[in-house]
């Protein structure tokens, strides 16, 4: 139930219901946030240690390669081919998640510009944390650790890292910017249970915004809600006490506490919490922004699962419009509007008004996204659904098996949303089989 965001925050909510019936599923949303974690003035020895990095890694990298597209492309390429070579001998739930991996890579392979800048950005960022965190380390190592992310090689700095976690055990906040860098790192490497520790760790050591949102984040992609809960309750806590009661910022960790209190069914609390977001949103964003339009769907989709369809009905259209305008018809986020609207349709009996905008969906999901990401799946898996409901089998399954096989890869057998389209595709066999 949650929207995708570009980002990547918490995605891809699932709509519980009965395996016996064929259950859509909708998309909600978690605001990203950049960023935030900011060092206290560091002493004045730091600043000899700086310079010296710097002189040292201009030095050793002014004649040495950067990182560019065809190098990427090849380290990508490595890893994809290590990683093939596991799952030959991996156990199941390791293929699961090794499957994923490889697909990340096959769209990074696919997409290399775009990999390219984020890993430019992710490098940027390391070689900051590597400035505040390493004054023990000496300047040379640190200086070759900064000339090896240059070139898109992580290894020196995750020893450099790892070195950092040990040391300063007792000195939380160093540790837990060394502990992010380790999960920037695992999350660069598409080694997410990897990530998912290091952010968590961050979080224990330093319960800032970033961390724990960071770290909810993670803790939803691997299904965990109940410890998500736990970080952004002690978000929204941190929220309010370092940005006040009434700031954007704390909308965000309400519609995600609110969010994670929806998938476990805890309607009664998240639903205050929906709306309490919402309302600063229309005071401090206004009611045209991109971030109102999610929470005003998230909201939606909230009243939608309660039963209060006529409600919801014209709250999904708002953010619908809203979306339209920016940031426009051939956006993701656009998809998942019209996904979203077209669930709540179908619940309606509407089913001739919700099959185009499935379709509509889907067409802009295959642009923008590709035929790998899990919410073309989910919105494959609705449209299957609904095909077998009006009676067209012949097209439902094999929308609905490719549906499940995406979710599998890239999810793993036992997510939600895959759970959920193994049973719809079940279901479909049982009634209507070969």
């Amino acid at each position: 139930m949650f929207e995708a965001a570009l980002l990547f925050l918490k995605t891809y909510g699932v709509e519980l219901g009965s395996v016996a019936a064929l259950v859509a599923i909708a998309t909600f949303a978690f605001k990203p946030v950049l960023s935030l974690i900011s060092g206290k003035k560091e002493p004045d020895t730091l600043t000899v240690v700086k310079e010296t990095i710097k002189a040292l890694s201009a030095e050793q990298s002014k004649d040495g390669p950067k990182l560019t597209v065809p190098e990427l492309i090849r380290i990508r390429r490595e890893m994809k081919a290590d990683l093939e070579a596991e799952l030959a001998t991996a156990d199941q739930p390791e293929k699961e998640q090794l499957r994923a991996r490889i697909a990340e890579l096959e769209k990074q392979i696919a997409d290399p510009e775009s990999a390219l800048a984020e890993a430019q950005r992710r490098i940027a960022d390391l070689e900051a944390r590597l400035e505040r965190s390493g004054n023990n380390i000496g300047g040379d190592r640190l200086a070759k650790a900064r000339a090896a992310l240059e070139r898109g090689d992580f290894s020196i700095a995750d020893e450099v890292f790892a070195e950092i976690e040990d040391r300063r055990e007792l000195e939380a906040k160093e540790a837990a910017r060394a502990a992010y860098g380790r999960g920037e790192i695992a999350e660069e490497q598409v080694r997410w249970l990897d990530a998912a520790e290091h952010y968590s760790r961050a979080a224990r050591l330093d319960p800032s915004y970033e961390t724990l949102l960071k770290a909810g984040e993670f803790f939803w992609r691997a299904g965990r809600h109940t410890e998500a809960i736990w970080q952004e309750e002690q978000l929204v806590k941190i929220a309010k006490a370092e940005f006040g009661a009434k700031d954007a910022k704390s909308a965000i960790a309400l519609n995600n506490l609110a969010m994670s209190y929806n998938e476990l069914g805890r309607y009664g609390e998240a639903e205050p919490r929906c709306r309490q977001a919402l309302e600063i949103d229309r005071k401090v964003l206004g009611t045209e922004h991109p971030d109102y339009a999610i929470h005003l769907s998230n909201l939606a989709g909230l009243l939608k699962t309660t039963g209060r369809i006529d409600e919801a009905e014209p709250m999904f259209r708002e953010a619908l419009a809203i979306t339209r305008k920016t940031p426009g018809m051939d956006h993701p986020d656009y998809a998942i509007r019209l996904n979203n609207l077209a669930v709540l349709l179908e619940a309606m009996g509407r089913h001739d008004d919700a099959e185009p905008l499935y379709r509509q969906a889907l067409e802009i999901d295959r642009k923008t996204l590709g035929t790998d990401h899990p919410d073309y799946a989910i919105h494959l898996n609705n449209l299957g659904t609904l095909l077998s409901k009006t009676g067209q089998y012949g097209e439902a399954e094999p929308l609905c098996c490719e549906a499940l096989a995406v979710l599998e890869a890239a999810l793993g057998a036992e997510h939600p949303h895959t759970v959920t389209a193994r049973g719809n595709l079940e279901t479909l066999l049982a009634k209507h089989p070969n």
